[in-house]
Parts: C-alpha cells; structure tokens; sequence
C-alpha cells in the first residue's frame, strides 16, 4: 500500500524556500512516503498560468474577479489533495504559522488524518510557557496521534508510525 502525505505550508510564496521545501520532501521520501505537495505537483503550472492572467486583467473589478475563481480552485485542489492523503505535515515555522496551513491542519484533523508538526524556529509561539505552538494546534497534533518535530532530519520518523 502506498504510504502517502500531504505537505502544508507557507514555503511555496518565497523562492528563497524552494530549498528548504525540497529537503522536507526528500526526507519524507526516504522514509517511504509519497509526498503530495500544493505548491508542486501536475497542476502547478496550469495554475501559474491562471494566476499570471489574472494578474494581467486591467480592470480592478475583472482582476478580482478572476482571483476569487482562481482562488476557490486552488481551494478545491488542495481540500482534494489532502482527502486522499494517508497523513498531514504542516510546516509551522514563524513567530505566529501560517494561517492557510493551520486551517488545513484543523481540515485534516477532522478527517481524523494523523497529523504531525514540524516547528525548526527557535521561538516558542504558544500560549504558555514552553509551548512550541497555539494550544489547539498542539491538541489536535497529538489527538490525531501525530507529534511535533523540531528538525527536518527527524522527519525520518514520520515513516515508523
């Protein structure tokens, strides 16, 4: 059976995070997972494309417009990519993670995913003392019987579960 996980994060907005993305991805693979990443896969160019034509409309009405509809289908991909994902990652990196990833989290949770966290920031951005991330992030991490992890290099064990 296919092994596969859904990778959520902030990391597709920056070119300078291609890197940091790509190692994620090959350490998830040595471990035996597929990864199903929304910032890279058969649909990516298409949706560049979409975005750029967007971009292009000169009317500010048209532009919305067509970014609304580009919107609601990057949406739909992404809730379609994560339903047929076995498992969740979210990179929650940041003083506060990003919210498209925390929502996709909670979205994976509910489906009743296992779900794990990777936190490498050095910040503690939870709600007490000691907490890597919110509270709720945290409980819904465990809950799903995922967990945290603090380095790319213990995304190796993502695969043991």
């Amino acid at each position: 059976m296919l092994r596969t996980i859904y990778l959520a994060s902030p990391l597709g907005f920056s070119t300078e995070f291609i890197g940091y993305r790509e190692r994620i991805k090959q350490r998830l693979a040595l471990a035996g997972l597929i990864v199903y990443d929304p910032w890279d896969n058969e649909r990516t160019e298409e949706l560049a494309r979409k975005h750029r034509e967007a971009a292009s409309i000169n009317d500010s009405i048209g532009r919305r417009g067509a970014f609304l509809k580009l919107a609601r289908e990057i949406g739909e991909y992404n809730e379609q990519l994560i339903v047929a994902a076995g498992m969740f990652l979210a990179v929650l990196d940041g003083m506060e993670p990003d919210s498209g990833t925390v929502a996709e989290l909670g979205f994976a949770a509910a489906l009743g995913k296992r779900c794990f966290g990777l936190r490498t920031d050095v910040r503690l951005c939870g709600d007490f003392e000691g907490l890597p991330v919110n509270l709720q992030l945290l409980r819904f991490i465990e809950r799903s019987g995922g967990r945290m992890f603090n380095s790319v290099d213990e995304l190796g064990r993502v695969g043991d579960t």
